[in-house]
């Protein structure tokens, strides 16, 4: 018995109680890759996995079990609500309150109308007997329309904007306000923040800063480890656009460097980045680099065939140099052709078809649907060549390591892509293809040309052999190994 006693208090032995982790991110988890392969890594180590993400994925769920916000626990129908004394969001408009003083609390309060009315929406939705789903989609289409009339809006709308213009810069002069800015940035934080309360995991790993906050008072609570994976250089992501570095750049830069002070571990995507976060947060201990490899799956090599077949895979969106690759076709070899493939906007849809048809590139330009993240490795391996022009403005690009970049390793395909430091160390290392300097429509064609044939099936024979070494299963046993070492010492303590 004494042994017995003795082998859980140390916590070792059969005795041993599982090893937990919540992991939370602002995403769809099963169409987020990174995200999603940390659970899958940590539940092939044995360990209870719950996620906490955002509703709407487009992928088949994965083994682990998610939670969304239409887990949401239900406010009783209208009439039947008991007062709560705790509740952190008394009654929007209190009784007694004159017309004046309504209109001030409606425009220096957004966020609070925005719970007033999504909890009003939800009890109504109850009444009515809606699933989940259906009130979730409800709600949010209910909480855009407050009722006030047209100039009402405009009116309370000016005067919200300034609220927030005040509040986002205050973290330049008053570094602690920043936490209370985040949580009136997005309604979700709160969601988010309410389902990690149902679960008390041995740590909370935050993806991204716009989840640290929220894993951070979680770990408060609970006692438990908090650990921080971000996957871009959150405090120069946006650089180039004057609005985000002097409205945004102030909280997210606030809240990264408080919240990693408590951070037990830290995680990043590249060199280049983990340097950077150590530089300018003044960190003792450089973050771990975890690189964004897909899981290692056995491809066969295709060889090239009379058509040369270019992919360009991930978000389609503005920033990602697509104007200049599809501009830079009209100056390729009559055997190439292009295909862009992911989620898209219908009005950047729209401005791309317009440039393809500006560029006359219509016969060799196409924009398919993206397919679930499961199955995007599988689908490039039937192309030859992959694509992606990022401009070098900031540091955010500049160390920039994406995940496509290995996805097209794993693919079996050769490599054309922007001559950045990170990418370029690589690239080089493994011999993989092609780097281009600048995102001038004559450069990228003109290392589009520099393949033939027998280059391109060297490449991608080369990208096969390196797979072996750029994969998920190889990099997340760092992370796991890390991550068991602290819960064995926070259990001991």
């Amino acid at each position: 018995m004494d042994q017995l006693n003795a082998l859980k208090r140390s916590g070792e032995g059969p005795l041993r109680r599982k090893l937990s982790i919540g992991i939370i991110a602002l995403s769809q988890i099963p169409d987020d890759p990174r995200v999603r392969r940390q659970g899958d890594a940590f539940t092939r180590a044995g360990w209870d996995v719950v996620g906490i993400g955002l509703a709407g994925s487009k992928s088949s769920p994965p083994s682990w079990p998610i939670r969304d916000e239409t887990d949401l626990p239900l406010p009783a129908p209208v009439g039947q609500v008991e007062e709560n004394k705790s509740d952190p969001l008394p009654k929007f408009l209190p009784d007694g309150l004159t017309t004046g003083q309504k209109l001030i609390r409606l425009a220096t309060a957004p966020d609070q109308l925005y719970f007033a009315v999504r909890k009003r929406a939800c009890a109504v939705a109850v009444k009515l007997g809606l699933k989940s789903p259906d009130i979730a989609a409800i709600v949010r289409r209910t909480a855009r329309v407050t009722g006030l009339s047209w100039t009402r809006r405009q009116t309370l709308r000016r005067l919200g904007q300034v609220r927030y213009v005040l509040r986002m810069q205050a973290p330049r002069l008053l570094p602690h306000t920043a936490e209370s800015a985040f949580w009136r940035l997005n309604s979700r934080f709160d969601d988010l923040y309410r389902l990690g309360m149902e679960h008390r995991p041995d740590i909370w790993l935050a993806n991204d800063w716009t989840a640290l906050p929220i894993a951070r008072r979680l770990a408060r609570q609970s006692g438990a480890i908090l650990v921080y994976d971000t996957h871009e250089l959150a405090a120069d992501e946006y650089t180039e656009r004057l609005q985000w570095r002097l409205l945004h750049r102030p909280v997210t830069v606030a809240i990264e460097g408080d919240c990693m002070k408590e951070a037990q571990l830290v995680t990043c995507v590249s060199d280049g980045i983990a340097d950077r976060l150590q530089e300018l947060y003044g960190l003792k201990k450089r973050p771990i680099v975890i690189r964004n490899t897909p899981s290692y799956q056995e491809m066969p090599f295709r060889p090239v065939g009379e058509r040369i077949e270019v992919l360009y895979h991930g978000i389609v969106s503005p920033g990602r140099g697509l104007e200049a690759c599809i501009a830079s076709v009209a100056k390729w070899r009559p055997e190439f052709r292009l295909t862009i493939r992911g989620p898209v906007s219908p009005e950047y849809r729209s401005h791309l078809e317009a440039r393809i048809a500006e560029n006359r590139v219509g016969d060799r330009v196409r924009l398919v649907p993206p397919v679930p993240m499961t199955d995007l490795v599988r689908e490039a391996n039937a192309f030859d060549i992959g694509l992606f022009a990022l401009p070098d403005h900031s540091r955010h690009n500049r160390f920039a390591l994406p995940n496509k970049f290995f996805e097209y390793t794993m693919a079996g395909l050769a490599l054309c892509v922007s001559d950045l430091p990170e990418m370029a160390r690589l690239l080089k290392q493994y011999d993989l293809g092609v780097l281009f300097a600048g995102m001038e429509p004559e450069t990228i064609a003109a290392a589009i040309n520099s393949f033939n044939r027998e280059s391109i099936e060297h490449h991608k024979r080369r990208s096969l052999e390196a797979a072996r070494d750029l994969n998920w299963q190889k990099e997340s046993e760092t992370l796991i190994s890390l991550c068991e070492q602290l819960v064995d010492t926070n259990r001991k303590s």
